[in-house]
């Protein structure tokens, strides 16, 4: 490779309508986001066959507006979302090759172009996936058929779960030009791997075909303005243009659209850590155009069986994180997603499990630029040893979003753990070749983060040798031993015990623990569902695993109050209090099976479904605070 210091314009490489989450495109490459308006229809006949042929042109099939990216089910707690088949109907301007990107189509997409169906999607309603589209120089009409109801033939990873599974066209539709040939193929992702090295990385390219054979290019470290900077004006994007930086030529070979580039040192290296979280961009670009990357520098490590970062052992502590809110469902909004990165912040978090999905990449965005550890898992929450013996089906389209989640998410230096099967049936032997699979294929793909999943067998799992740290789950107090404020302290410290001893060279975390309490039991006594004995059981979890140096990390379940499934409506939403917001309650239904979720909702947030504060949001936060720096904690 052949390197030089020169100026560089990359800064208008790319176009105004490029998304809001990266990688970042330019040069001969354009991005146009469809978002917005569509027409829209929907059909809640049970007997609707979505694998049917199907005719776009038909009338009446789109008569309503809807905004995109939403959720097509979003409703109040205790409230069912409609099930069904939704319609989209939008028109876009194709000028040659061109690729369709969903980043979220749930939970079985169908894709029809000018009434030709194009492709489909069923490995998940939550990861990004594209499909490409045969050349033409027009404007065409983009159909949709996003199905939300439960099926194992079209939606066999939507296994259930406690958390409602919102459907339609949840995050944003993009649209990408590709080159006129396939044998001049683009950059589609650069995945940046840090060595343990500092500023040493490999990067595996994946291009736009499946191109064999010599290919060069440039690359570029940090040449690129951020979106947040946008150009708006020439004499702006001139004055921006203005860098030197370094561009290093390169000669590769591409074998079936894939090539890699070994041990590239990166300019003025700085590395990414929780205190500090500095990130680099890498412009990579073939035949006139371009992908730029944003990476991080740190490495993931185990120092007497306690994980590590850049080499120094790290306590983590957070919780887990639906990406979902009362009025947008699974679409947030961007400020919405600030709000809660706000809140973490001030609960002096550094650590966030992603339950239980692939996640949204604008908020793994704001987890690398506020320095978080994250934890991203596929969707499949509660699977059965069937499902993961059925190779032809079931396993065929996990593997598939793995693959996905892998490609869309690889380089968001936050996330640390990649994860699966949340609460599986892992002390089943028979469920292990699954377990392994994913594990094999997630290693094969990236060496630099630990594989786990959250395991609520605990001491009976058998699968834990397919993983490279120890995630349990469970609720001492709460579900189990209800009442004895001891049995936290009990439980966790014998499980990481049993952990270190069984696993030593594998960290230890709580991937999910806590307890329930309604905002508006606000009772001086501690009984269940008050907020003190909430506070009490959370404490008594939270001050064990700090304690506890076989700790490594606690997340508890969960940061806000959210939507329970499908049955946890059955018995309505609450009394809701005449003229006051946010809504607060006024009476639950508290009797049977309701008392299990009241209200539709899952209680175990220190923050409300609309944010509003538990007091054990302040006792966390006081914990959580005293183990960080002085300079990063937050004092309120």
């Amino acid at each position: 490779m052949r390197a030089s210091w020169v100026l560089q314009c990359l800064c208008f490489t790319f176009a105004l309508a490029s998304p809001h989450f990266w990688p970042r495109y330019g040069g001969r490459r354009e991005v146009a986001v469809l978002d917005g308006e569509w027409l829209f229809g929907f059909n809640d006949s049970k007997g609707f066959d979505v694998l049917a042929p199907f005719n776009t042109q038909a009338p009446g099939l789109t008569p309503q507006g809807v905004q995109v990216p939403s959720s097509v089910d979003a409703a109040g707690p205790g409230i069912l979302g409609r099930r069904g088949v939704a319609m989209y109907r939008t028109h876009f301007q194709q000028k040659g090759h061109a690729r369709l990107q969903f980043m979220g189509c749930s939970f079985y997409c169908r894709v029809f172009v000018d009434g030709k169906e194009v492709g489909e999607h069923r490995a998940g309603g939550y990861v990004p996936w594209w499909l490409d589209l045969e050349p033409a120089s027009a404007t065409r009409e983009l159909f949709v058929l996003a199905d939300n109801r439960f099926n194992k033939t079209t939606a066999p990873l939507h296994t259930g779960g406690d958390f409602w599974h919102y459907g339609g066209l949840v995050r944003s539709v993009l649209l990408h030009d590709l080159p006129d040939s396939p044998q001049e193929p683009w950059v589609w992702r650069a995945h940046v791997l840090p060595r343990e090295e500092m500023g040493i990385v490999d990067v595996n390219v994946i291009l736009t075909s499946a191109f064999s054979g010599n290919i060069t290019g440039t690359i570029v470290f940090d040449g690129f303005v951020p979106w947040q900077s946008r150009v708006t004006s020439w004499a702006l994007e001139e004055r921006l243009c203005s860098w030197s930086v370094k561009v290093t030529t390169f000669a590769a070979e591409a074998k079936a659209g894939k090539f890699r580039l070994t041990a590239l040192k990166v300019p003025f290296a700085r590395p990414w850590s929780l205190q500090t979280p500095h990130l680099h961009t890498l412009t990579v670009r073939t035949f006139g155009a371009s992908v730029t990357e944003r990476f991080g520098l740190r490495t993931w490590g185990v120092k007497d069986g306690r994980v590590t970062l850049n080499g120094e052992v790290v306590k983590l502590h957070g919780w887990n994180h639906h990406t979902q809110w009362v009025d947008t469902g699974a679409s947030p909004t961007d400020e919405q997603l600030s709000v809660d990165m706000a809140l973490l912040r001030e609960g002096n978090a550094n650590f966030v499990r992603g339950a239980h999905y692939p996640q949204d990449q604008r908020w793994l965005d704001r987890l690398d630029t506020a320095g978080f550890a994250m934890w991203e898992e596929t969707l499949g929450p509660g699977v059965t040893v069937k499902d993961l013996q059925d190779s032809e089906h079931f396993m065929k389209y996990q593997l598939q979003q793995l693959e996905e989640m892998l490609e869309a998410s690889m380089n968001h230096p936050s996330i640390m753990v990649w994860a699966w099967f949340n609460e599986g049936p892992s002390d089943q032997e028979a469920a292990c070749p699954a377990y392994a699979a994913c594990a094999q294929l997630a290693a094969s793909r990236d060496s630099t983060r630990f594989l786990s999943w959250a395991s609520n067998k605990k001491d009976k799992d058998k699968c834990l040798d397919h993983a490279t740290a120890i995630s349990f789950n469970s609720y001492p107090a709460w579900y189990s031993k209800p009442g004895d404020l001891h049995a936290p302290g009990v439980e966790w410290n014998k499980s990481a015990a049993w952990a270190r001893a069984q696993q030593p060279q594998k960290p230890f975390f709580v991937s999910e623990t806590g307890a329930g309490g309604i905002f508006e039991w606000k009772n001086k006594t501690d009984v269940f569902w008050s907020l003190k004995y909430q506070q009490e059981v959370i404490d008594a979890d939270v001050d064990t695993a700090l304690a506890d140096d076989n700790v490594s990390g606690i997340v508890l379940w969960h940061f806000f109050d959210f939507k329970g499934n499908d049955d946890a409506q059955a018995c309505g939403p609450c009394k809701y209090l005449p003229d006051v917001m946010p809504p607060t309650c006024g009476w639950y239904n508290m009797t049977g099976e309701c008392e299990k979720r009241p209200g539709g909702l899952n209680h175990k947030g220190v923050v409300d479904a609309w944010r509003r504060k538990k007091p054990s949001f302040e006792s966390v936060r006081v914990k959580y605070g005293r183990q960080l720096p002085a300079a990063q904690m937050v004092v309120v």
